[in-house]
């Protein structure tokens, strides 16, 4: 129908635009982290690299991307625009150590190691209005149900930590204390549940995985998978699954928090590959081997390799940017 017809005409004017930043930390004592950007079939670092010494995570809120230098003690912040990022703000941490980042009510939290705290900054004024003891060294941040999540990987004496703490942004208070196993590290909200990726040592310095998850009701489910599994950091929700990078690639949790082997997508060797997210139907791999360039590759469902990209030394984290404009005339 004519209707139709209209409605084609003006969804044809609608632009999508997607851009991909990728994190890659450098190596230690070097300050040669650094920015890069994946649009399309090219990878482009940013102009302003080096950024300094071990960069972090990456963080959108709107058009803007942040990004934690953790041993530098900055956070960057870059207007994200049709001709690249442009830097918009450098906060100093005062030797914080900051981690991972979260925007809630036009503040952003970030959580750091050597200060053992949740600092909160203003949005509005780019000053830090509060700094929130936490029981140990906190890691990763999200939010459910209006509440912040915050792993706490490990305890003052750097020895392993075994909680997750929620926060009430509205007061800036703990309220709750969750007993989540050793090692907590990467956080995943997924139907409405906190999936926690778990990786601790003995003394020997032997890694040892697993998953813990807090349910609906506030329980704590545990499963451990011994030191033989070769399992990395990352806990994924993807295509209505939870999956955990294992063994060279991601592979899925069954109910009881067990990786099925069967369902891997991906065969890298598993001592290359430094970090796993993904966007929407596509897989993003980061390998390293601790020298430049080091390699980003795109996989699709089916395991298949749809780019491949290189970047900086380290790949260790990233971020997806889509902004829709309607050029149309309604």
């Amino acid at each position: 129908t004519a209707k139709n017809i209209a409605i084609f005409i003006l969804m044809s004017f609608v632009v999508c635009e997607q851009k991909t930043f990728v994190a890659c930390e450098g190596n230690f004592y070097q300050s040669n982290g650094s920015l890069w950007t994946l649009d399309q079939e090219e990878a482009y670092q940013y102009t302003g690299n080096q950024l300094g010494e071990i960069v972090q995570s990456l963080y959108i809120n709107l058009d803007e991307l942040y990004l934690t230098v953790n041993g530098s003690h900055n956070i960057y912040v870059f207007d994200i625009t049709d001709d690249g990022l442009v830097q918009k703000e450098l906060i100093d941490t005062n030797f914080s150590s900051p981690r991972e980042m979260l925007v809630y009510n036009n503040y952003l939290y970030f959580s750091n190691w050597y200060s053992s705290d949740l600092k909160k900054i203003d949005l509005n004024t780019w000053e830090i209005v509060n700094e929130i003891s936490m029981p140990g060294l906190p890691e990763d941040i999200v939010m459910l149900d209006e509440k912040l999540y915050i792993s706490i990987t490990m305890n003052f004496d750097w020895t392993d930590g075994d909680k997750v703490v929620v926060l009430n942004p509205e007061t800036d208070n703990i309220i709750e204390t969750y007993f989540v196993g050793s090692g907590p590290g990467d956080l995943l909200t997924h139907e409405n549940e906190v999936y926690v990726s778990r990786t601790y040592y003995d003394e020997n310095w032997n890694a040892f995985y697993g998953t813990s998850k807090i349910d609906k009701n506030g329980n704590v489910i545990l499963a451990n998978y011994g030191s033989g599994a070769a399992c990395g950091g990352s806990v994924l929700s993807y295509q209505g699954s939870v999956y955990r990078v294992f063994d060279g690639g991601i592979a899925k949790l069954d109910e009881d928090l067990m990786i099925m082997p069967n369902t891997r997508i991906g065969n890298f060797n598993a001592e290359d590959v430094y970090t796993v997210d993904v966007y929407g139907d596509y897989i993003y791999f980061g390998l390293t081997d601790f020298s430049y360039p080091d390699q980003v590759i795109v996989l699709d469902p089916g395991g298949n390799i749809i780019n491949e990209y290189s970047v900086g030394i380290a790949p260790g984290d990233f971020a997806f940017w889509e902004a829709c404009i309607s050029n149309g005339d309604i």
